[in-house]
C-alpha cells in the first residue's frame, strides 16, 4: 500500500504543481508584471540594448504580420530560463483558451524571428509595455502610470497553417451569416484587410436580426476568451464606455457560406472609431486577425 501511495504520490502531485505554476501566471496583470520584471532583470547590458526602447516609441504601436527581421531582441539570444520567462509571459496576459493557441502559433516561427521589447523598464506604478512579436503573433502588456486610461493592444493573431486553432470562432461566424437574407449581406460589406479601419462601413450590432444580434455578441465574447481576466476586462471597460458591445459595427464580406478549410473567404470586424476587432482569412488554412481599442478621449 505505502509503495501505490508513492506512486500516486510521485504522479499526482508534480502534475499538480505544474497546474498550480500555470494558474499563477494565467489571468492577473500582477503576475504579468511580476514576469516581466523577472526577465527585464535577468537580461545583461546587450541584451537592454536590443530589448529597451522609450516608452513612446512608435515602434509598439506597429502591426507586422510577415515573418521579418524586426527591432528587438530575439529569441535566440536569450538564456534557455529566459525564453521560459517569455512562455511565462505569455500565459499571464492570456486565459488558458488563448495561451494553448499563442504557444501553437508561436512554434511556427524560428526563435531568430520572434522578437522581445520592453518600451519603459518595467516598474509597478509605473508606465512600461512588454511585447513579443513575430510571424501571426503579436501580444503586449502595456501598463499605465495615470488612472490606466491607455490603449489595449495592438494584438495580432493567426496562423500559417492554422489548422483548427480558431474553429471556435469561425463555427459561430458561419451560423450567424445563415441568418442574414441579402440585402443586409450587401449592407454589411466593407473593409476586408486584418488591420484596416471599419471606417462608415457595417451595421450596428443593435440593428442587426435579433437571432444575429445574439451570435454577433457570442462571436465577440469568444474572440474576447483569448485573453486574460485582467486584460479582458480592459478592453471591455474601454468598449462600455463608447455605449457597449450593441454600439459597435459589424462588417462582414466575401463568402462565409463554408468555413476556410473548405475553400471559404470572408472577412469580419467589429469596430468604431477606436475599436477593432478583426479576422481576415488570408488563404486556405491561413487566417490573419486584429484587436485593438483606446478610449474615446
Amino acid at each position: 500500500m505505502k509503495k501505490i501511495a508513492g506512486v500516486i504520490a510521485f504522479v499526482v502531485f508534480p502534475a499538480f504543481t505544474l497546474l498550480a505554476s500555470a494558474f499563477v501566471f494565467q489571468g492577473s496583470d500582477d503576475a504579468a508584471r511580476g514576469v516581466a520584471i523577472e526577465l527585464f532583470k535577468s537580461l545583461d547590458e546587450q541584451q537592454k540594448s536590443e530589448a529597451l526602447k522609450a516608452f513612446d516609441d512608435k515602434d509598439r504601436f506597429s502591426e507586422v504580420f510577415p515573418a521579418i527581421e524586426r527591432k528587438g531582441l530575439a529569441i535566440s539570444k536569450l538564456k534557455p530560463e529566459q525564453a521560459a520567462l517569455v512562455e511565462k509571459m505569455i500565459h499571464a496576459m492570456t486565459s488558458s483558451y488563448g495561451a494553448s493557441r499563442c504557444i501553437e502559433v508561436a512554434k511556427q516561427t524560428p526563435a531568430n524571428r520572434r522578437y522581445i521589447n520592453f518600451f519603459g523598464a518595467p516598474e509597478a506604478g509605473k508606465s512600461f509595455a512588454f511585447r513579443l512579436a513575430q510571424h501571426h503573433l503579436t501580444l503586449i502588456h502595456c501598463e499605465f502610470s495615470a488612472d490606466d486610461q491607455g490603449e489595449f493592444g495592438p494584438v495580432l493573431l493567426g496562423g500559417n497553417p492554422v489548422n483548427n486553432l480558431w474553429d471556435e470562432e469561425e463555427t459561430i461566424l458561419l451560423a450567424l451569416a445563415k441568418t442574414l437574407d441579402k440585402e443586409t449581406l450587401t449592407k454589411l460589406s466593407g473593409p476586408g484587410g486584418s488591420g484596416q479601419a471599419i471606417g462608415k462601413s457595417g451595421i450596428a450590432i443593435k440593428d442587426l436580426p435579433k437571432p444575429a444580434v445574439e451570435l454577433a455578441k457570442k462571436l465577440l465574447a469568444k474572440r474576447l476568451d483569448v485573453f486574460s481576466s485582467d486584460r479582458r476586462k480592459k478592453l471591455e471597460k474601454i468598449i462600455d464606455g463608447q455605449g457597449g458591445v450593441e454600439q459597435l459595427k459589424l462588417v462582414l464580406s466575401g463568402n462565409a457560406s463554408q468555413g476556410h478549410l473548405q475553400g471559404g473567404n470572408y472577412s469580419w470586424k467589429f469596430g468604431s472609431d477606436s475599436v477593432l476587432i478583426d479576422w481576415q482569412t488570408s488563404g486556405k488554412n491561413h487566417l490573419h486577425m486584429t484587436v485593438r481599442a483606446k478610449p474615446k478621449v
